[in-house]
């Protein structure tokens, strides 16, 4: 009989800084070492996600299930791309869902007799957005599946992080936290920046299961010692972290692959067409020859308001280059990558887009020679 795999699922609302606590928990289970592979789950048209964690260690299989969400449209391939991921022989898979998933179907799916005989669930962890997580839970009130989900993805997790607590007053994370133990008060729940975690009580079950000895080494990856202090990369893990409640009971290289890229539909319902939220993704593509203006793009992006809740994606700058976009929460940051992306592209995530006018405004951002 085959050894089964572990499995860590990772969900939380978008922009809540879970591809930060993946690339974190990926060097250190590097460090171990363990051999760790990741799925990842994307709403829009490109794998912005993947191609983060591609560049940084090229050694990790990912593979990408992108326009749609693993708990309902992408529900069908998710056992074939696990599979995929067993192949390689991996010591721990991560599953990243998208921030609008629901871990319960995920859960259920991995329960199914064509994934339990080859993986078991260690943890399930939330990523919570400190300084939005009240604001997000009275906006989207009207959207009883939308509060579902996201209060789904905390009742099922068994390790909560409450992220960027940096953002936020004391007093304001004394109340998301008190918010989230009336959901759930057995996990174990640490607050964080930048989703500085501690890691050890996260893998200590898949070290149990191997025969691999927990001593870090204390060099750190060259390209993982160079990331900036951002929240879309920042890794370092000595940081201490408050800790609240109890805790529940050889590299090879492959190349990021995506599975598909199909039209997006997040309907738990097979007889509704549309999402059964007012949440989707638009991606915009730098196909004009006239460079884009980086200022413009920050008026843009900040211009949409309310209605845009995240954005993230490759642009190619005259001045810098290329550089990888992240906007969430209003707050928008930049940071150099050494990815070859022949074609910027920015994809958009928010409530009731306006696309024929967010198109027009993009072409606005480009200058005029």
């Amino acid at each position: 009989m085959m050894n089964k795999v572990p499995v860590i699922l990772i969900s939380g609302f978008l922009g809540s800084g879970k591809t930060t606590l993946l690339l974190r928990l990926l060097a250190h289970t590097r460090q171990i070492p363990l051999r760790a592979a990741v799925l990842m789950n994307e709403m829009g048209e490109y794998d912005v996600d993947s191609a983060i964690i591609s560049e940084e260690m090229p050694d990790v299989t990912v593979e990408g299930l992108l326009e749609g969400c693993i708990c309902c449209s992408k529900r069908n391939e998710l056992a074939g791309a696990l599979h995929t991921l067993l192949s390689q022989e991996p010591d721990l898979i991560f599953m990243e869902t998208t921030g609008v998933a629901n871990p319960e179907q995920v859960l259920e799916e991995l329960r199914s007799p064509l994934l339990a005989d080859r993986l078991y669930l260690v943890h399930s962890i939330s990523v919570v957005d400190a300084e939005l997580f009240h604001e997000y839970n009275s906006r989207f009130t009207a959207d009883k599946e939308l509060v579902r989900t996201l209060h789904g993805q905390l009742r099922t997790a068994d390790f909560i992080v409450v992220n960027k607590t940096d953002a936020a007053s004391s007093r304001e994370v004394t109340k998301v936290v008190k918010s989230i133990r009336k959901l759930n008060d057995t996990a174990k729940l640490q607050t964080t920046e930048y989703s500085r975690a501690d890691l050890e009580p996260l893998l200590e079950p898949v070290l149990a299961s191997t025969s691999v000895a927990a001593k870090p080494v204390q060099t750190p990856h060259p390209a993982l010692a160079q990331v900036q202090p951002t929240d879309a990369g920042a890794l370092s893990v000595a940081t201490p972290t408050t800790i609240i409640g109890q805790p529940s009971i050889t590299s090879r290289s492959t190349p990021f692959k995506v599975i598909s890229a199909q039209s997006h539909s997040h309907s738990h319902d097979p007889n509704q067409t549309h999402s059964f939220s007012h949440l989707e993704s638009l991606t915009l593509h730098q196909y004009s020859p006239l460079p884009l203006e980086k200022q413009r793009l920050e008026r843009f992006l900040t211009g949409l308001g309310s209605s845009l809740l995240r954005a993230k994606g490759y642009c190619v700058l005259p001045q810098e280059g290329t550089m990888l976009l992240q906007f969430s929460g209003n707050h928008l940051e930049w940071q150099p990558t050494a990815l070859p992306v022949s074609q910027g592209y920015v994809t958009l995530i928010g409530e009731q887009l306006d696309k024929a006018s967010i198109t027009d405004q993009w072409e606005q951002c480009f200058i005029s020679l």
